[in-house]
């Protein structure tokens, strides 16, 4: 069984793959592994029975009114399933389990996608419901290993009856196929066991309702039709009579008949059951029976039980890995449809990144008085003692000395125009809701080029509602910022990074103060009047008059002729890198409006667009493959195929 062990082990692996790989996938579009044959094989047949515990699960079905319930309770040795001369219509199946069993397993992994209910009434599985049900029992007289199961009817009009019959399907290691002259070339009942030939069920044959011994010489032709248009090679067959009395009763014989494949011939298929061979030369003549009479009746749990369990289990489970790992029908073929779709995301996935959507031009630059300004507010804040002192007395002074040049430019040039603040305001805003317009526009158009399978990811954000909702975001985003505050932020760890760098210049700025202290009466006037204090200094091209005022005014009072040579090109540093601010507060701000896009807007969709472009690359895809691959491997090299018959 060490074979098994390592399936087993593998079958874990893959479905955890499978499943962490669904969910990575979700934006291609695929119909979920829930439903999917391969997957329900994986899921509610391997995944619970492959263990060392050999135990068998044996389904009786069936089409409508052929007696199924009447064989189960054969099998059961009680009633336990109800029967009626009417067709019963049984809706939810019905398990006998043998005692124990159900505290050494997990029922509900072995019948996965039913909701396990203990049984208590033979009526029980007859109430119409839209839940799938599974009543069961333990039954003392059947073997320790061996469950038994009555099915709803596989060919009822009731799609929800053919979902609960294969999902037993599914879960049987051994399928009692109940046959009638009315039922074995019925459709629906084909269909069924088609599927139950490509997973390599188990099937044991009762021919039911047979009118004996007129039947004797028509059971093989009706069998042989039944196996040739299903691909079923059958370990057991029997006949049971139309004993309407014998069934209600639980006296119904059943008379085994031979059939003439043999198991060790290989299990081939059946190419033509017109004319049965079998051992016996007579047997081939018109109106013989083409199989081995025999009058005893047997039983068919005993005959059951006589199974070899270990084979018939590790033939059920072949059958279903190979389902599992089949390159048009398994997984593999999901793998496929992953990296096909995968494939079609590539191309949006390259142009759309929230740097490529979202991409902020013309923010508009803060006026440099601004900065000016806060750059003489952050150099107060570190001036110390008695130069603090004397600089907070003169600021206040100079409120008063500057009035009449104020007046005098005002007269000039006119007066000051709102606040400069409020004004870059505006602009911005008007910035946010140009950008925002561009954003959904390039959403539109990749939407369109994106193709059927990409362009609902890209509708979705570009609505009229996700319009309006975003703009009133924006709005209330904009609103709540600080401009600035943040403003005098960047200017306070540029310039703390700058002269941390460049201690000379700190020095430079204290001597400075210093030599400003005596003549500051002067020097505040002559800054008031170029605008120095709140005019656009960098606009108006006086750059090199201010650097005069700072270096070579205060260098000559200084009297030092080393301050005076340097002094120029240290004033001329600062000037360089407060001209840098504006464009750097631009770009700032750009980043906030882009962030702010992504976050409320784009969310993950460029990441998203690049998990599903690179599906085949990832961890859980080519854990997936490999798990297909050591599968195949151990099917190849260990499990062999068995016979199932004991006798």
């Amino acid at each position: 069984m060490a074979p098994l062990r390592e399936c087993a082990a593998l079958c874990r692996r893959l479905h955890d793959s499978a499943r962490r790989l669904e969910g990575e996938a979700r934006w291609l579009r695929l119909a979920p592994l829930a439903g999917r044959e391969w997957f329900e094989l994986l899921r509610g047949k391997l995944v619970p029975q492959l263990t060392d515990d050999a135990f068998l699960i044996a389904a009786v079905v069936g089409g409508t009114n052929i007696g199924k319930s009447v064989v189960f309770n054969h099998l059961a040795g009680v009633r336990a399933s109800a029967t009626s001369p009417l067709a019963s219509g049984t809706k939810h199946p019905v398990c006998l389990v043998p005692p124990g069993f159900e505290s050494e397993h997990n029922l509900s992994e072995l019948f996965d996608g039913f909701h396990l209910e203990e049984w208590s009434d033979a009526e029980a599985a007859l109430r119409e419901s839209n839940d799938d049900e599974l009543f069961w029992r333990t039954n003392a007289d059947l073997p320790p290993n061996l469950l038994v199961l009555d099915t709803p009817d596989i060919d009822s009009d009731a799609k929800v009856n053919w979902a609960r019959a294969d999902k037993i399907r599914r879960a049987a290691d051994v399928l009692v196929a109940i046959l009638t002259q009315q039922k074995y070339n019925d459709a629906a009942v084909k269909a069924f066991f088609r599927h139950a030939a490509a997973e390599d069920k188990a099937v044991v044959i009762v021919f039911n309702q047979c009118v004996l011994p007129e039947d004797e010489a028509y059971w093989p032709l009706w069998v042989g039709t039944f196996c040739r248009e299903t691909g079923i090679v059958p370990e057991l067959v029997y006949l049971a009579p139309a004993d309407r009395n014998a069934a209600e009763s639980m006296r119904l014989p059943f008379y085994e008949r031979r059939w003439p494949i043999e198991a060790s011939e290989g299990r081939q298929n059946v190419e033509n059951f017109d004319t049965v061979q079998t051992d016996d030369p007579e047997a081939d003549a018109p109106g013989s029976s083409g199989s081995r009479s025999n009058d005893e009746p047997r039983s068919l749990r005993e005959d059951l039980s006589r199974l070899h369990f270990d084979e018939v289990k590790l033939r059920s489970l072949r059958g279903s890995l190979r389902q599992l790992i089949d390159d048009r029908s398994g997984a593999p073929a999901w793998l496929a449809e992953v990296a096909a779709r995968s494939d079609a995301f590539r191309g949006a996935a390259e142009h759309v990144s929230a740097e490529r959507v979202v991409e902020v031009h013309g923010w508009p630059v803060v006026p440099f008085s601004l900065v000016f300004e806060e750059f003489w507010s952050w150099w107060k804040g570190h001036r110390t003692g008695w130069t603090r002192n004397v600089t907070t007395f003169y600021d206040t002074v100079n409120k008063g000395v500057s009035w009449p040049f104020r007046a005098a430019r005002e007269a000039i040039r006119g007066p000051e125009v709102g606040d400069p603040i409020a004004a870059y305001r505006a602009t911005e805003r008007d910035a946010v809701l140009r950008t925002a317009e561009e954003v959904f526009s390039k959403l539109k158009l990749l939407g369109d080029a994106g193709g059927e399978l990409i362009r609902p990811h890209f509708e979705r954000l570009a609505t009229g509602e996700k319009r309006a909702e975003l703009i009133e975001f924006l709005k209330r985003e904009h609103e709540a910022s600080d401009v600035r505050t943040e403003l005098r932020e960047l200017i306070a760890n540029d310039m703390r990074d700058f002269l941390g760098n460049r201690p000379e210049v700190a020095g430079w700025l204290k001597k400075l103060d210093l030599v400003a202290v005596g003549s500051r009466p002067a020097l505040s006037v002559l800054l008031f009047a170029v605008g120095a204090h709140g005019a656009e200094v960098a606009a108006q091209g006086l750059v090199n008059v201010a650097v005069d005022l700072f270096a070579g005014t205060a260098a000559t009072a200084a009297g030092d002729t080393l301050f005076t040579k340097a002094a120029g090109n240290l004033g001329a540093a600062i000037f360089a890198r407060l001209r840098a601010v504006p464009d750097k507060f631009a770009a700032r701000r750009a980043a906030w409006l882009a962030s702010r896009l992504k976050e409320h807007l784009l969310g993950t969709l460029p990441e998203d667009l690049q998990v599903a472009a690179h599906l085949p690359q990832s961890e859980a895809f080519r854990e997936v493959e490999a798990t297909i691959e050591e599968l195949r491997r151990v099917l190849s090299a260990e499990l062999q195929p068995a016979t199932i018959a004991s006798r």
